[in-house]
């Protein structure tokens, strides 16, 4: 007999657990594991262009499958947006909003308020991408719509604490760790043409650099498992895995870990992971596990100087034996796992292992020694590591089965149909059968009743409480019950996958306006690093900026309003390279943006026109044909070019030169990278100059009439050569005109 418990529901918001689907394999070990929700990208417009992703028929199936276990859906279209791509976005998210996806994370400004404007009731959030750091950012986001922001991964828990608690805030807690901060990166962008803004990072800080002559360190992986109490109690919203591109056993797994922490928490007995669950994460998958700037992680404990690469765990020693390799055993290996080389950079399946007979074995036993088959042609010897377990993995697939925990009354009485009412808490079916009979001989009873209603166990549900009312000697046939026990449920279950949000969308009327104002009289922006720059620079232009604190000081007794932020040297003006700067400006203040700032369509532009921005620097990614259209499309006076300088490829928390005297990375091909450091921050230079002086004319005849030009280590001869150039063709042009 089936015994059915009764369960005390405490209605109160718990921490979302929030993991990664890169295909639909990865999504349902997810919700197995006992994710809240789970975020996915289609194959437009996502972060991670070199997943899998889900098709638009997929992406149905998804949402079906999560929202029947009671998974919310979370799609990722964090990527910057080309003009040329607007109308195609905006048909792709009406398209993804009428499936009944719970909530888009966007990165695009532009598109974020387009989407609020004409989709008013699909939920957004806020993309890492936008560099969500402080009160000011979160403000401004919800200014903008925005439920939901996902945090920096350099803000620590008591930052965290102290961000206003009326929108969402989201944290990563697990997996991959960017050198930069988020949407400020350029380095693949510049260096291999694969912007990690349009999804297609090629992780060029994964490589190796040396600083004259010593190894660059590489971050390790984000590992929260020690403070999930604490990260809770910091007034997070959302607990993220990161890892669309990892295993779906590791997705799992990581998945099945925090679930349990999570729960423990709120059931009142914390505890950390145990031995095996550490082991476990790193087999699955660590460049070496840091807690994070999150979790109070300083410089050097961020860095991982063995290996940019999975790392595994310690497994034992290896060295040749003829033309076998001999595996000294400080742990099991079982064939089918993988093993890693540390000494030789290799790695392998394990597919024949031997004894010490020569004699195939499945499994080596911890203090033993067994040979493989030196196909790799190793030459050295040294450690050995498991990064691969076919035990594990075997383990994590055999799915126990997720339940949706569900209640029901059913009434049984004379001459009337059987009635029967299930709910999952949200939705409630209700259900007629065949009439009930007097008995002829043996009465049903309540007991048998129980029995057979709660027959669920091939479904996804659970029944928890049966409330049953019949009359005394009455008989219903036990297929009827059958019947209306499957016929219940299916209905419940359509309920569940077709959980459908309303659906609103808008026309877009009028949005583009903004005040006309007149145009920013100089036509060249210059940004210094030295006085003697300064002294070049001042014989073309009154536009000069630097975020050199000392020579601000030194020159116009000046301090940056704006921390960290290029300010000018003679007058009130800013360059802001994030969002929510702009509300902290005040009456007075003039503000431009730098390039960091991402623009990429006229959409951003004209939203930064209505905030009084007076210049606008353009993305460095985009085409010369979309400098036309947006120029053609907004106000060009307002726009401006970076024509000249060293990019800023990323902006960084962390130091890798730190301890040394050296601000240079030297990469595999002998290119040098200068760092540049302020105060608070870290900013990895181009190897190279850009150079687009000679593109002046046709950028002009675009309508742009504004240009900026970074000097960082030339001296005053180089100074004064370069500005000389292009003021030349600057005033020609202004001639013409």
């Amino acid at each position: 007999m089936i015994k059915l418990r009764k369960v005390l529901v405490i209605v109160m918001k718990k921490c979302e657990l929030l993991s990664p689907a890169g295909n639909m394999e990865m999504l349902k070990y997810a919700v197995e594991y006992g994710a809240d929700a789970v975020y996915l990208a289609g194959v437009k417009f996502g972060a991670r262009r070199y997943a899998t992703n889900f098709t638009d028929e997929e992406m149905i199936d998804a949402v079906r499958y999560a929202h029947l276990y009671g998974v919310k859906v979370y799609v990722t279209i964090n990527t910057l947006v080309y003009e040329s791509e607007i109308d195609e976005f905006v048909e792709y998210v009406k398209s993804i909003h009428s499936i009944g996806v719970d909530a888009v994370l966007v990165q695009d400004f532009g598109m974020l308020n387009l989407i609020h404007r004409i989709m008013p009731n699909l939920e957004l959030h806020a993309s890492t991408q936008m560099h969500n750091n402080g009160k000011d950012m979160l403000e401004l986001l919800k200014s903008c719509g925005v439920k939901r922001a996902v945090l920096d991964r350099e803000m620590g828990i008591e930052e965290v604490r102290s961000l206003p608690s009326d929108i969402e805030k989201e944290v990563f807690i697990h997996g991959a760790l960017c050198v930069s901060y988020s949407g400020q990166c350029l380095f693949s962008s510049k260096v291999l043409n694969r912007s990690g803004n349009r999804g297609e990072c090629a992780g060029m800080c994964r490589l190796p650099y040396k600083i004259e002559g010593e190894r660059d360190a590489k971050l390790k992986d984000l590992c929260s498992i020690d403070n999930i109490d604490k990260i809770i109690e910091a007034g997070v919203d959302s607990l993220k895995i990161e890892g669309r591109m990892k295993s779906p056993e590791y997705v799992g797994y990581i998945t099945k870990v925090y679930r349990r922490m999570i729960d423990d928490y709120y059931e009142g007995h914390f505890r950390g992971p145990s031995t095996e669950e550490m082991r476990n994460i790193k087999i699955l998958f660590n460049r070496g596990l840091t807690k994070g700037y999150l979790n109070g992680a300083q410089n050097e404990e961020m860095a991982n100087l063995e290996s940019p690469n999975h790392v595994g765990v310690h497994l034992g020693r290896y060295s040749l034996d003829g033309k076998k390799v001999k595996l000294v055993l400080d742990d099991d290996l079982y064939q089918g796992d993988v093993i890693r080389f540390k000494e030789d950079s290799k790695g392998m399946t394990v597919n024949f292992l031997y004894n010490r007979n020569d004699k195939l074995i499945s499994k080596g036993c911890k203090g033993e020694t067994v040979w493989i088959d030196n196909f790799l042609e190793l030459e050295k010897k040294g450690e050995m590591r498991l990064v691969g377990s076919s035990l594990l993995n075997k383990e994590i697939g055999n799915f126990k089965g997720r339940k949706v925990q569900i209640t029901g009354e059913i009434k049984l009485q004379m001459g009337s149909k059987i009635r029967l009412k299930i709910t999952d808490g949200t939705n409630v079916v209700c259900k007629e059968g065949a009439v009930v009979e007097k008995a002829k001989s043996a009465p049903i009873s309540k007991d048998d009743v129980i029995r057979q209603m709660g027959k669920v166990g091939s479904t996804v549900y659970e029944l928890l409480n049966l409330d049953v009312e019949l009359d005394e000697e009455v008989f219903v046939n036990v297929r009827d019950l059958n019947a209306l026990r499957r016929e219940a449920l299916d209905l419940l279950t359509e309920l569940r996958k077709n959980d459908k949000k309303e659906v609103i969308i808008l026309d877009d009327e009028n949005p583009d306006n903004f005040d006309e104002k007149e145009d920013v009289s100089e036509r060249l922006k210059v940004v210094v690093e030295t006085e003697e720059q300064y002294d070049v620079a001042k014989k073309f232009t009154s536009e000069i900026y630097s975020s050199n604190k000392k020579l601000l000081e030194e020159i116009a007794d000046l301090r940056p309003k704006y921390e960290e932020k290029p300010s000018t040297i003679d007058e009130n003006k800013y360059m802001i390279s994030d969002f929510g700067t702009l509300l902290k400006s005040k009456d007075g203040d003039v503000l431009s943006t730098d390039y960091m700032l991402n623009v990429t369509n006229s959409k951003t532009v004209l939203e930064l026109l209505k905030k009084n921005v007076s210049l606008i620097s353009l993305s460095l990614e985009i085409t010369d044909h979309d400098l036309k259209e947006i120029s053609r499309k907004t106000d060009s006076k307002r726009l401006e070019l970076f024509v000249y300088g060293r990019v800023e490829l990323m902006k960084m928390k962390y130091d890798p030169v730190k301890g040394t005297e050296r601000n240079v990375l030297i990469d595999r091909n002998g290119k040098k990278f200068p760092i540049k450091k302020t105060s608070k921050f870290n900013y990895l230079l181009s190897c190279d100059r850009v150079d687009r002086i000679d593109k002046i004319q046709e950028y002009s005849s675009f309508g742009i009439s504004h240009f900026r030009v970074d000097l960082y280590d030339e001296d005053r001869t180089e100074s004064e050569k370069i500005l000389q150039q292009i003021y030349a063709v600057i005033i020609k042009k202004l001639q013409k005109e």
